[in-house]
């Protein structure tokens, strides 16, 4: 926390502690709790500075107070009002906050706040020409099995970099041809199709080339480093991919997430209904989705 904010009180301090745990507790990422904690550190800072010193004065309309203060203020740096991007993790931190409260049985409140919508840019997709340029660059070795692998993992099955980085063997169900995602965003886990040509490289890797990847080390994490055969971390991988679209001299910005953005507008060229591209990507909300018939609609005005 900022060396420079005022001190919490010693019940707010308490509840600071326990809304960590309960995050780390749900699993929540390590690099994510900071910021969550921070963001309700300086809500609390603001109940004290308006002489609500205990969870019995708390009231549901706090939450959007404390937010339409955030909306006047200006940033330190910048000097301009502070973006929507900002204000959307603050309301998901409050959220979260209440949300502990709620189910730890300390208090029943809930804050009524929405996230604000946001004018997001159009993410980035390959072609299907570009895409096969990138399997085409592959090496016709042991890495090479692993790259094409890595691709049927984020463009075939589109998931996310932290999703396909802990995927493990037992994750790939053959005989119903099914990846399963265990590590899915918020923590919720899916089963996604895979097609045959999906199926038959990622079975590739596993029969072929993992075994001698993997050395005198032993892990069930499917993907594994170049050289030590330890489980890849996520820059390594995320790295590997970007080499791939260098190679086959893609001009565009490429990364995992690139990948997941290509299949889920290619499913859509191909006809498929967003309520199913929602449930392939896992996405928790059918607007996350919508964005893909934006990227349709520019293709063809194009």
């Amino acid at each position: 926390m900022a060396k420079n904010n005022p001190q919490l009180s010693g019940q707010w301090t308490l509840l600071l502690q326990g809304l960590r745990t309960w995050l780390e507790l749900l699993g929540y990422s390590e690099l994510g709790i900071p910021s969550i904690v921070q963001a309700v550190h300086q809500f609390l800072i603001w109940l004290q500075a308006n002489d609500i010193h205990a969870l019995g004065q708390l009231q549901d309309t706090h939450g959007n107070d404390y937010m339409h203060q955030e909306q006047q203020r200006l940033g330190q740096r910048s000097g301009k009002p502070l973006s929507t991007g900002h204000m959307n993790k603050q309301i998901q931190a409050l959220l979260l906050f209440s949300k502990y409260l709620r189910e730890t049985g300390k208090y029943p409140t809930g804050f009524n706040l929405k996230r604000l919508e946001e004018q997001r840019p159009l993410p980035v997709y390959l072609t299907k020409a570009e895409i096969e340029q990138m399997y085409e660059v592959t090496a016709d070795n042991l890495l090479g099995i692993r790259d094409r692998a890595m691709l049927a993992v984020y463009y075939g099955c589109g998931l996310r970099l932290n999703e396909g980085i802990h995927l493990e063997l037992k994750d790939v169900i053959r005989d119903r041809q099914l990846l399963h995602v265990r590590k899915g965003k918020h923590y919720k886990e899916r089963l996604v199709p895979m097609s045959n040509k999906t199926l038959q490289m990622i079975t590739l890797y596993i029969d072929v080339a993992r075994p001698q990847l993997m050395q005198q080390h032993v892990t069930e994490r499917l993907f594994l480093d170049a050289n030590k055969g330890r489980a890849m971390h996520r820059q390594s991988l995320y790295i590997r991919i970007k080499a791939l679209a260098r190679k086959a001299k893609i001009k565009k910005r490429v990364g995992t997430h690139t990948l997941r953005h290509s299949i889920a507008t290619h499913l859509l060229q191909s006809g498929m209904k967003l309520e199913q591209i929602q449930q392939f990507l896992g996405h928790s909300s059918l607007d996350s989705t919508q964005l893909y018939t934006h990227l349709q609609h520019q293709n063809i005005v194009q």
